[in-house]
């Protein structure tokens, strides 16, 4: 769940340049006047197709009242369960001493946390918050190092780590660009061009946030393009959390502040329900190409840790009264390499390993939505984002060719849709 999108400062791949308007295709309808914000946004929602179709396809439909009933059971359930999810997370002998955590202590940051996440949009939820603590506290005050966040959307995690930061008497260092979702590198499944400048925090209002709600004396906020602020990280790392989308964007993470990890330092992850997304941590050839050693693997690939969540994947057809709402992670020094040769090793691959392709996504199936599916969620989520993500997706629909092309073919496909639609219902009332 999940940010820029929260999901901050993000490596600055090539942009495309904005050419000079032009008049639109005869097929892409104009424009409503930027100031007209419901206007616009109904014009480009009808370019999508209806999200209940194309993002969850493989669920059934419930209805107004169910969801309604649903939403009343979850809620109640998060603040049912606090108490016990505070002594199940919180209840360890490992947590050094030196950090006076007493019950009461515990129960009042898990009670602060919790209201955090209502009172600051976040995608990360406070049960995850809670199995970062916990991680953290683990740490012996002896082990020098930072606390690291990669994306912070409006600063809700930040907040809350910086928190945890003030127990610890630990700095806690934020990289985003304040700028939204970066425009797309190539090659990057998870990246939609039209997404740039989506999710968007700024500066002022994230450093606001924590003003109120955390320590900010214990921040340190780093802004801009991971590949224009992340080289220039010295400090070591005790824990870094990492919230960031793209894939691109993890890559760029990884590759420079892994290096700086203490040897028993923590990753955790937000987008740990894409397994494909998570193999980054299980993929032996990444390992040995940046860092000559074994993938370290990754807790809770696919469902997340076990933090009380309900949730047992896979993401693109859970039932709505299940939802995933815990996080995944690993430590620089975990081993998650299959090394077990068997004498038996066949000249070329056996038949029956599956109906899709011997190398990329083609025929598989992936755990979250498609990504024709996912790059209609994530447009209709940036209508909802802020005026600012509408204008600059406005912008760049009339404004760049790129834009204009995708504009026509998303009528077009909807045309098509609409029309095969017709077809079907008068063939069915013949």
């Amino acid at each position: 769940m999940g940010t820029e999108s929260g999901h901050g400062g993000k490596s600055a791949p090539p942009r495309h340049p904005l050419r000079s308007p032009r008049s639109l295709p005869a097929n892409v309808p104009a424009m409503p006047p930027r100031t007209d914000a419901t206007g616009l946004n109904r014009r480009l929602r009808g370019l999508l197709p209806d999200r209940a179709t194309s993002t969850r396809a493989e669920r059934p439909r419930y209805s107004r009242l169910d969801m309604s009933v649903i939403r009343g059971i979850r809620n109640g359930y998060e603040i049912l369960s606090l108490p016990f999810l505070t002594v199940f997370m919180f209840h360890d002998r490992q947590f050094h001493e030196a950090y006076r955590l007493t019950w009461r202590r515990k129960f009042r940051l898990a009670l602060q946390m919790h209201r955090n996440n209502r009172r600051i949009e976040t995608g990360t939820s406070n049960r995850a918050h809670m199995a970062m603590a916990a991680k953290i506290f683990s740490i012996s005050p002896s082990v020098k190092g930072a606390i690291v966040e990669a994306g912070c959307w409006k600063g809700g995690t930040t907040a809350n780590l910086s928190l945890i930061a003030d127990i610890v008497d630990r700095d806690l260092i934020v990289y985003d660009s304040f700028e939204g979702l970066p425009a797309p590198a190539d090659g990057d499944r998870w990246a939609n061009p039209m997404g740039e400048g989506a999710f968007k925090g700024e500066l002022e209002e994230v450093q606001d946030n924590v003003r109120r709600h955390g320590v900010v004396e214990r921040c340190t906020f780093r802004k801009g393009w991971f590949s224009d602020t992340m080289g220039d990280h010295t400090e070591p790392i005790v824990f870094a959390f990492l919230d960031v989308d793209h894939q691109a964007s993890m890559h760029q993470c990884i590759v420079a502040l892994w290096p700086h990890l203490v040897d028993r330092g923590y990753v955790f992850v937000d987008e740990y329900v894409r397994l494909d997304y998570c193999a980054l941590f299980f993929s032996e050839r990444f390992w040995r190409t940046y860092f000559d050693r074994p993938p370290p693997g990754l807790m809770g690939a696919g469902t997340g840790a076990a933090v009380g969540q309900h949730f047992i994947g896979p993401y693109r057809s859970m039932p709505p009264i299940q939802e995933p709402r815990s996080v995944g992670w690993t430590r620089k020094d975990f081993y998650a390499e299959w090394d077990y040769v068997a004498p038996d090793v066949p000249d070329s691959p056996m038949p029956g390993g599956g109906k899709g392709a011997s190398h990329g996504p083609d025929g598989w199936t992936t755990t979250t939505v498609p990504q024709d599916a996912h790059a209609n969620r994530k447009f209709a989520e940036i209508l909802e984002a802020s005026e600012e993500a509408r204008e600059k997706l406005h912008r760049k629909l009339t404004e760049t060719e790129e834009g204009r092309e995708l504009l026509a073919a998303k009528l077009a496909a909807k045309a098509r849709a609409e029309a095969e639609q017709s077809a079907a219902q008068a063939s069915s009332g013949m």
